[in-house]
């Protein structure tokens, strides 16, 4: 058995102030690890768009300041609570085994006790948004090593999948599995509309590409992403730069459909628009799934056109266990076909997390990760 070295304190990025630049600290390691919790050296944490909305303070779900960040990562287990060391599947974990994991859910709210979903619990520990000044300190990705509460579901990483895909299949992907299965079955010759092409609106693109749809219609932008979504199996896309009006999108769109409308809609981008254009869009009947509208602003909507189409409208947000098993499959199975490595757009060491944060507000960045091993510390 490979054995690790554990120290008494790690370098974690901590945001103290919404907007203000992140710091590195040395955090308290904690040398008492629960009953089916595990201690991890974090080797991954991809950045995520929620991340960058957190760390400006713009989520419904507000951080307990100081804390920190990151929810997408991958770690190698290094240390074990007492209990049983196997995964949410029943495999065998040891020591220096990779890992992900999921938020921990408190196990007995009638969310929970549907059985249904973990993100349905209402009293949830959420990683990325604990107090890093209160046990057990590393309820975030952006550190060094990382704490996995005993309620988090955790998937062993095959060998296959490469530590920064494995990040992003943690969140991104994970996330896009669960809105495809929202979507529900693609009957031969849907028409699909995905607004927004960050990482999450390409991994269901790719998806969705696997089934029968006849159409598969991206909005979003900028061009280098619009390119990967073409690669990734859309049909055909539409880009808010050059259409930068409402109705220059609705029009594209119905060009593109041949004067139809979409009868699955995924909303992906978080835009302040996006929903009501898609109601707009949408045909009479269909199925509309929102994932990026998790910020706290407020948006102008028209309720009847959800009436009048009797349109099905769902919500999808972090997912279960098993969609982060079926992130890691898909990505052992279609990562020659789709090429997924080109999603990291950037590797970055802790010490640039600043600099990792600016280029995704910017979108200068699609999915960058953070290697935390790197990193030289608070003195650097």
């Amino acid at each position: 058995m490979t054995t690790h070295r554990i120290p008494e304190t790690t370098i974690a990025a901590v945001t103290s102030a919404y907007g203000e630049p992140i710091e590195l600290r040395e955090v308290p390691v904690p040398e008492t690890i629960e009953n089916g919790a595990l201690l991890v050296e974090v080797l991954a944490t991809s950045i995520c768009g929620t991340d960058v909305h957190g760390w400006q303070g713009h989520l419904t779900i507000p951080a307990d300041l100081p804390s920190v960040q990151g929810h997408e990562m991958v770690g190698r287990i290094v240390k074990f609570g007492a209990g049983e060391r196997v995964d949410s599947y029943g495999r065998p974990l040891d020591i220096g085994d990779r890992v992900i994991w999921t938020h921990a859910s408190c196990g007995h709210c009638p969310g929970c006790m549907t059985g249904r979903d973990s993100a349905l619990c209402e009293n949830p520990r959420m990683y990325g948004y604990a107090d890093v000044n209160e046990y057990p300190h590393l309820l975030g990705g952006f550190a060094q090593h990382a704490y996995v509460l005993p309620a988090s579901g955790r998937v062993r990483v095959p060998d296959s999948v490469p530590d920064e895909l494995a990040s992003v299949a943690a969140c991104a992907v994970r996330s896009a599995a669960n809105a495809v299965d929202k979507l529900g079955a693609v009957a031969s010759g849907s028409r699909i509309l995905v607004q927004g092409s960050g990482p999450v609106g390409l991994f269901a693109t790719a998806m969705l590409s696997l089934t029968a749809a006849r159409d598969l219609v991206v909005v979003g932008g900028p061009a280098t992403r619009l390119a990967m979504a073409r690669d990734f199996g859309a049909t055909a896309t539409v880009s808010i730069d050059e259409f930068d009006t409402v109705e220059a999108r609705h029009a594209e769109v119905r060009r593109l459909l041949g004067g139809a409308q979409p009868d699955l809609l995924l909303e992906m981008s978080g835009g302040p628009t996006a929903f009501g254009e898609g109601l707009e869009l949408a045909a009479k009947g269909a199925r509309y799934v929102l994932m990026g509208q998790v910020s706290s602003r407020t948006v102008s909507i028209v309720p009847s056109r959800i009436t009048m189409k009797n349109l099905d409208v769902l919500g999808a947000f972090s997912g279960s266990v098993a969609y982060y098993k079926q992130a890691l499959d898909f990505i052992d199975m279609y990562r020659e076909r789709f090429e997924l490595d080109r999603i990291v757009s950037g590797r970055f060491s802790l010490d640039e997390i600043n600099r990792a944060m600016a280029e995704m507000l910017d979108m200068t960045q699609t999915k960058p990760v953070v290697f935390p091993g790197r990193s030289r510390g608070p003195s650097s």
